[in-house]
């Protein structure tokens, strides 16, 4: 389920999830990026992550960031997670640190934070309905707001155009209009966001195409969305997918309930 964040905080987050699988039985998921880092709250069991060919469970509460490979998380128990997906900078923003730090990694609470949220944490975790959980998040975020680095100038209008051509643009193409050079458009993406404007660009334009399939009818071909999402063929689609995905087209639009656009759950043989 996707809920609308409050108008006061659209510039932070992006909205919120909350994901439940009330089976007990063990399940695989498949997480992937969607460009966006984000604070994850357990309310059942925490997830369990491959790290190394071993298993470490997700602690209650966590900030990520942005991922630049497919992950594989294993649930042992019911889940229910409240997630707060954020916008790309949000975590710059907020915490003043650098989003690049923290790349395919989770970080608890007060180490971005302060130890304020471990406040946030008990309340959360001990909210006896989804809308009270929001509510603290909310209130916490709200309270930062005054200390909230905006992002402005180059790097917004370089954000923008990025999402209005959902993807299909160039780093050259960016360079054309925008009055920087690669290099200090390059540091500033990492520095906002953790990944270059090349390869977030590339995470936009993929999100558009699941977006698209997710519309299409289960009876048409997948090669109708190709070219419409962006791509030159469907083998250059294919290719691409596999690496960021670890499964095909197909095997995504065959499953019949995903999570999330970008969390869905798997075979144990993938």
């Amino acid at each position: 389920m996707q809920l609308t964040p409050s108008p006061y905080l659209f510039h932070i987050v992006k909205h919120y999830l909350i994901l439940e699988n009330k089976h007990d039985a063990p399940s695989k998921y498949r997480l992937f990026s969607d460009g966006n880092p984000g604070i994850v709250f357990y309310f059942n069991t925490p997830l369990m992550q491959y790290t190394d060919q071993h298993l470490y469970a997700h602690p209650s509460s966590f900030v990520y960031g942005q991922l630049t490979q497919y992950k594989d998380l294993v649930s042992v128990g019911k889940l229910g997670m409240l997630v707060v997906v954020l916008q790309p900078y949000a975590i710059y923003a907020l915490s003043r640190v650098a989003a690049y730090e923290l790349n395919d990694d989770i970080a608890n609470l007060s180490d971005v934070f302060g130890a304020v949220a471990t406040d946030l944490e008990d309340q959360v975790l001990g909210a006896a309905s989804t809308q009270d959980r929001i509510n603290h998040i909310e209130s916490f975020l709200l309270k930062k707001l005054s200390i909230v680095s905006y992002t402005e100038g180059i790097f917004s209008n370089a954000l923008k155009l990025i999402n209005d051509y959902k993807g299909n643009i160039s780093v050259a193409g960016l360079l054309n209009i925008l009055p920087v050079t690669e290099r200090q458009l390059e540091r500033k993406f990492k520095q906002f966001i953790g990944v270059g404007p090349k390869r977030f660009a590339d995470t936009v334009k993929l999100q558009h195409f699941l977006k698209l399939l997710q519309k299409q009818s289960p009876c048409n071909n997948i090669a109708d969305t190709v070219y419409e999402g962006g791509y030159y063929d469907q083998a250059h689609l294919n290719n691409y997918f596999r690496k960021n995905t670890g499964i095909t087209p197909s095997q995504y639009k065959a499953n019949s309930n995903p999570l999330a656009i970008n969390f869905i759950s798997v075979p144990a043989v993938l």
